[in-house]
């Protein structure tokens, strides 16, 4: 098994008011709660986590719910889709990603399928574990968002669910953790 949250870091991408509204509410709703989790498992595993906001000044920030979990966070304004097209990103954030990064965000077949594809392709000497969960990201479209998952699937990104890298980061009932995420996964 591939120790997800050993030497682990958290990419949120483009996860902004503007944007979202154009998803259904539930959707909305539902992927703010996954990358909320995930945020909480990679405060309590110690992991990194990296922000990114597309042109702020016209879609404004981060939905406020996420912006508050946010604040210690490394945030990355970009003009560019792939966030490695951001000089700001590549200074700041590339030298800190870690032999596995679980990345999440809005919309996935644009800036997250983008950022996966530079990072494939950076990855040519070191070896990182791409996670990418599939209800942590979300398209305008459902049809574009079941392509972005299927090209970063057969590209050797790992998909998989927030439940399923959850349970990965407690590892065992009965413990503090355990207890924690069981409650705020129902």
């Amino acid at each position: 098994m591939i120790p997800v949250y050993s030497d682990c870091a958290l990419l949120i991408i483009d996860m902004q008011d503007k944007l979202l509204s154009t998803l259904k509410d539930d959707v909305r709703e539902q992927l703010i709660k996954n990358v909320e989790l995930l945020i909480e498992v990679a405060k309590d595993t110690n992991s990194s986590i990296f922000y990114t906001e597309q042109n702020p000044a016209k879609l404004g920030g981060t939905v406020p719910q996420l912006a508050e979990k946010l604040k210690d966070a490394i945030r990355v304004e970009k003009m560019t889709f792939s966030c490695l097209g951001e000089t700001d990103f590549c200074e700041r954030v590339c030298p800190h990603i870690p032999q596995t990064l679980i990345v999440v965000g809005f919309e996935a077949h644009i800036c997250v399928l983008m950022t996966v594809l530079d990072l494939i392709d950076e990855d040519e000497e070191e070896e990182i574990s791409i996670f990418v969960p599939v209800d942590g990201v979300a398209s305008r479209k459902k049809a574009n968002w079941k392509n972005a998952i299927m090209q970063m699937s057969n590209l050797g990104v790992i998909t998989t669910n927030t439940e399923t890298l959850v349970y990965q980061a407690i590892e065992e009932a009965g413990t503090d953790m355990f207890r924690k995420y069981a409650k705020l996964m129902k």
